[in-house]
């Protein structure tokens, strides 16, 4: 059945911003709008032969802690630490919940939209029994997301996104790797195509940013009154991304992370309004990825700038390395699932486990090398065909390659640009600064208090 056309005319650039927050349509089931069926059906969970990701439930990966991972402890008493992360339940996230679990002194909240896969996940990896627990939420909803409430947490991590690299506008012809196979899918050559979540935002943006903006405002004041009552400085962590630099080889691949001036998010980044792109543009999968991923770390450092003084709170940003084998690439193309991670591993040299990301993502939620405030924290590539604690020349007495804080895009660094992302955020989110009050005029989370043992 054909479904409703997406109305893809952008409004001019620059025109004026709203100054209030955009009237909400009631909540309807998510949606797709779309120009061809065809092409929604063809472009999502291509499975490419005898590819399995690593961190997928068909393989899990390795139980295994590798890394000598420095936990920082536990609280004053003796009570474990608590971190709470979305998209726990597959890849990247799973691996941090596996090695912050294991290490003996942190509880982990695992946010998941399927609690029973969650379950078997932290089965199969090992996780210490009563070192952690499920919480729903499917960061698709907004509604969802301010359900989660608040808690007294040591780390909160950003951590889900989804990536939709099949679903753009037909009209461009672009040249780079990760098009490989591109040409054979009818996908490619149909109408674009945005997912669109139950409040009308494209999906892309909704889970990787919108999200967690509205999270992590949200459970901050929790968060900084917890690190004053106990002593200690909390950390707040989203996940970057190479892909958000243009000057780096993975963001030189077009089409390149450009956030424009934000209007899509002041005119409220309602797709029934034309609207899928945050500089308002025709909508591109891939470019929502990279301009979502540019947002989380504009996030983190306007954060930094607002509230590490104030809440002494670390706010961090990193880059784990290119996890080729990830299940974030499984609505990729065959082609590019059989041969990417070869050409992280024997080309570029920048290829990293999905284990030993975990290890790095881990570290920056709990080491106290990664305590100071307003860091891109990356790592050093290996020689071709090694990275990481795979290179000898990398590897230091902590097996996870050396750290350094990384550059960012002029983008990024941007701090005009920053302030204009986050008003436009609090907009299209529904936010104001008195939303961002002491804990005690939130929710609490719902029995977080009982969650884990002493």
């Amino acid at each position: 059945m054909m479904l409703k056309q997406l109305n893809t005319v952008s409004m001019a650039r620059g025109a004026s911003t709203r100054a209030m927050a955009p009237v909400r349509r009631a909540t309807t089931s998510r949606r797709t709008v779309q120009v061809f069926a065809e092409a929604k059906v063809r472009g999502k969970d291509v499975k490419a032969k005898d590819v399995i990701a690593t961190g997928s439930e068909e393989n899990p990966g390795n139980a295994a802690v590798s890394a000598n991972i420095d936990s920082g402890g536990r609280l004053p008493g003796g009570k474990k630490k608590t971190a709470i992360i979305t998209g726990s339940s597959s890849g990247l996230g799973l691996h941090t919940a596996k090695v912050l679990t294991k290490t003996g002194d942190w509880n982990v909240v695992c946010v998941v939209r399927d609690m029973a896969k969650m379950e078997r996940q932290a089965k199969a990896l090992g996780f210490p029994e009563g070192s952690y627990t499920i919480k729903q939420c499917d960061l698709r909803s907004l509604t969802a997301v301010k359900k989660l409430g608040s808690g007294g947490f040591d780390c909160v991590l950003g951590n889900a996104a989804v990536y939709y690299p099949m679903l753009k506008d037909p009209k461009k012809f672009r040249i780079g790797f990760h098009m490989a196979g591109a040409g054979a899918l009818d996908a490619n050559r149909m109408g674009s195509e945005a997912m669109v979540t139950e409040d009308g935002y494209e999906e892309s943006v909704a889970v990787i940013h919108l999200s967690h903006f509205l999270m992590f405002n949200t459970l901050m004041p929790a968060v900084a009154k917890h690190g004053r009552d106990t002593k200690t400085k909390p950390r707040m962590i989203i996940v970057g991304s190479i892909t958000h630099n243009p000057t780096e080889l993975a963001g030189k691949i077009p089409p390149q992370a450009n956030l424009g001036d934000c209007s899509g998010l002041f005119a409220g980044f309602q797709a029934d309004e034309g609207v899928v792109m945050i500089d308002q543009g025709p909508f591109d999968g891939p470019k929502a990825y990279k301009d979502a991923k540019a947002c989380n770390m504009l996030t983190i450092f306007e954060m930094h700038r607002r509230f590490h003084e104030s809440t002494n709170i670390t706010f961090n940003t990193m880059y784990p390395g290119c996890i080729a084998e990830t299940p974030l690439f499984r609505n990729h193309y065959p082609a590019f699932q059989k041969l990417f991670p070869a050409f992280q591993k024997y080309v570029t040299g920048g290829y990293v486990s999905v284990e030993e990301a975990g290890e790095r993502l881990a570290s920056c939620c709990c080491d106290p090398e990664y305590e100071k405030s307003g860091c891109y924290w990356s790592w050093k590539g290996g020689i071709r065909g090694g990275n990481g604690a795979t290179a000898e020349a990398n590897k230091t007495e902590k097996g996870l390659g050396g750290k350094f804080e990384n550059r960012v895009s002029t983008e990024v660094a941007d701090i005009a640009l920053a302030k204009k992302m986050w008003e436009g955020s609090m907009i299209a989110v529904g936010l104001t600064e008195k939303d961002m009050s002491e804990p005690t005029k939130q929710p609490a989370m719902s029995g977080f208090g009982g969650w884990f043992k002493k």
